[in-house]
């Protein structure tokens, strides 16, 4: 699968500039609106097996594919807010673009906040305007899913991220450790974590932060460990990483502060919110945890313990 592959994030809206836009074609093909036609629901899946590249196809060629005639292909891109398959393909082409683009390359693009040195007030109220942005969009009933695998103390807690987002993923591994059983930081490509791929299955959850642009080793990774069993939980941007066509939760974050370098603030609200509900939820598992690792933290060095690990007397 080549990235461009596995890249689509199509904002719905023929007339309006997509990257104003925050619902997705990925999100509403993937949450199957009630009005759509057998044969609506027979080209959705069809985009969906081949994203992004079935869309930049013909409308012959769509519609040979998902089994359909081409006037149906058509009145489906119609129904989704565009004006014409054409337009339907330029919001495809961009926001391919976008989620491709660098900060390096976006540099090179006329942004008016280059103009001048930004004061530290307006770069709060950029930040604070980007957490909003998420509350606006915030699906409530995704993070309590979210909170209940969390919650879920059967479960094997894999976290990691990508080139852009380990840090974020170290972040909170350490704050579930601390919290809960049996988390670990991975990295999640095959190169550097095969022996834990061999292993994950139906007791693991693997949760993982993907934003764009969205790596091809994180998204195989996920792919693969989806097939054993393991059961996913997406932190992904407005855009949303590939991830989101299989995994069992996804969470956004929304909001872009600044057009060259992407903001980590809205995904580190979110993930402080995954744990200080989980705490919430389960809070004698989370005092146990917390006193178990506490006992070790504070142990005497090994040469002042006795055989049950207290400080020998004097």
């Amino acid at each position: 699968m080549s990235v461009t592959g596995s890249l689509l994030s199509i904002h719905i809206g023929g007339k309006r500039n997509p990257g104003t836009m925050s619902k997705t074609i990925r999100t509403t093909l993937l949450s199957a609106p009630p009005d759509f036609t057998a044969s609506e629901h027979r080209i959705a899946a069809a985009l969906l097996e081949r994203y992004p590249s079935l869309g930049l196809l013909p409308i012959a060629e769509v519609a040979e594919v998902a089994g359909v005639s081409a006037p149906t292909v058509f009145r489906f891109a119609l129904k989704l807010g565009f004006d014409s398959y054409s337009a339907f393909q330029q919001a495809l082409h961009a926001e391919i673009d976008a989620a491709m683009n660098s900060p390096l390359s976006r540099m090179d693009m006329p942004r008016s906040e280059l103009s001048g040195e930004p004061t530290p007030a307006s770069m709060l109220d950029r930040l604070t305007d980007s957490l909003q942005d998420t509350k606006a969009h915030f699906d409530e009933a995704a993070f309590g899913r979210a909170v209940a695998l969390l919650s879920d103390e059967r479960l094997r807690v894999h976290c990691g991220g990508g080139r852009y987002s380990s840090f974020l993923a170290s972040s909170l591994a350490y704050s579930l450790a601390y919290t809960r059983p049996n988390v670990a930081l991975i990295q999640p490509d095959l190169a550097s974590s095969w022996g834990i791929l061999a292993d994950i299955g139906p007791g693991d959850l693997l949760l993982l932060l993907d934003f764009r642009r969205y790596q091809e080793s994180v998204i195989e990774f996920a792919a693969t460990a989806h097939r054993q069993g393991a059961r996913i939980l997406l932190l992904t941007d407005e855009w949303m990483s590939p991830i989101g066509a299989f995994a069992e939760v996804v969470l956004r974050v929304h909001g872009r502060p600044y057009e060259v370098l992407e903001s980590s603030v809205p995904a580190l609200a979110l993930c402080e919110m995954l744990v200080i509900s989980m705490v919430s939820r389960q809070p004698e598992l989370a005092r146990q945890r917390m006193e178990r690792v506490e006992a070790l933290l504070h142990m005497p060095p090994a040469r002042e313990r006795d055989e049950h690990g207290n400080r020998r007397e004097g």
